[in-house]
């Protein structure tokens, strides 16, 4: 520990002047030694009250950076943690994070990861944000009444809940949460992908209006593909006009191709009571249409027997479109070389 500045000039001066006049007194007689003491003897006292006082003030300061207001400075270590002052999330790479976006499949099983680095004895919790708020757990406890919700804790810090079974109304925010002041929060937004879903008629032409005759047989199939190769999804539900199908109504489940589900509806003997909206649905989240127009005899001949995918020309429609645009050209060459001629 260095000595003030000041006092060390002091100090200098004092010693210097000292040494000068004890020299001088290799000048003057024996005679004249005690004619000067007094003026030595004084020097001598100052010198010393001198040191004795920048002693003091060495050992106070010394004593001032160890029991004082302002200890002393210990470089920190350099490290990521050394910045947080409690807990923070992180991702599977270990960087920070703030939010995340999870994609589940209908029918899966969704996890949702919360990984919190330096918990130090605090409680972590799970709350749906939206669209309907509630407490879903409390550490590796469960708070709803819903079985599908619970927390399946990884080694050694992810906090991961499991919702099994997932619905279209499952999508929205979560929240993971630790009871900091304020609390330190994670929002996770989860989003639910459905299977494609069409129906199609016994050429495989997919609908949206059906007409047939009555007493004809009346048969459409509900396609449904997951969104990935081995998704569990449940088969469709048909139903007539939002309501149950009429028991004259026969229903066939089976399996397609490339993991689809099939699902068929026939009526042997179409009656004109049969007309109507009839939808089929996967989970109330995929739902297609076709609406079925049956007719008596008489009206046949003015109505097609099948329009699919409305507002798109058929292929007929193509080649009667070409034809028309060729003739137009025909008509419009002939009469320019007839006029130049």
């Amino acid at each position: 520990m260095s000595l003030d500045h000041n006092w060390r000039s002091r100090l200098i001066l004092i010693v210097t002047t000292a040494s000068i006049v004890t020299g001088n007194y290799h000048f003057y007689d024996i005679s004249n030694f005690q004619e000067h003491y007094a003026d030595f003897q004084k020097l001598f006292n100052n010198v010393t009250r001198a040191y004795e006082h920048i002693k003091i003030r060495h050992e106070q300061r010394i004593q001032h950076d160890f029991t004082g207001s302002n200890p002393l400075k210990v470089p920190r270590l350099r490290h990521h943690h050394v910045a947080h002052r409690g807990p923070y999330f992180e991702n599977a790479e270990g960087q920070e994070i703030n939010g995340s976006n999870n994609m589940a499949h209908l029918g899966d099983t969704a996890l949702l990861d919360c990984r919190v680095v330096m918990l130090s004895g605090k409680m972590v919790m799970w709350l749906r944000q939206s669209p309907d708020k509630a407490l879903l757990t409390v550490g590796k406890n469960t708070h709803t009444s819903d079985p599908r919700y619970s927390v399946k804790f990884k080694y050694p810090n992810n906090w991961r809940l499991a919702i099994s079974a997932i619905q279209k109304e499952d999508g929205g925010l979560y929240v993971c949460q630790v009871n900091t002041h304020p609390p330190k929060m994670l929002i996770t937004n989860v989003t639910i992908l459905a299977p494609e879903i069409r129906i199609v008629d016994e050429a495989n032409h997919e609908l949206r209006d059906r007409y047939y005759k009555t007493g004809s047989i009346m048969e459409l199939t509900c396609i449904a593909r997951p969104s990935r190769p081995g998704s569990k999804v449940p088969h469709p539900v048909w139903r007539k006009n939002n309501e149950i199908l009429p028991d004259h109504v026969n229903v066939y489940h089976t399996n397609g191709t490339d993991n689809e589900l099939l699902s068929r509806i026939r009526i042997e003997h179409a009656k004109k009571s049969d007309s109507g909206q009839f939808s089929c649905t996967i989970g109330q989240f995929s739902t297609t249409l076709v609406n079925i127009h049956i007719l008596n005899g008489e009206k046949q001949a003015a109505v097609h027997h099948d329009q699919w995918n409305a507002g798109r020309p058929t292929n007929q429609r193509r080649i009667n479109e070409a034809l028309r645009n060729a003739l137009a050209a025909f008509l419009f060459l002939t009469f320019t070389i007839g006029y130049l001629l």
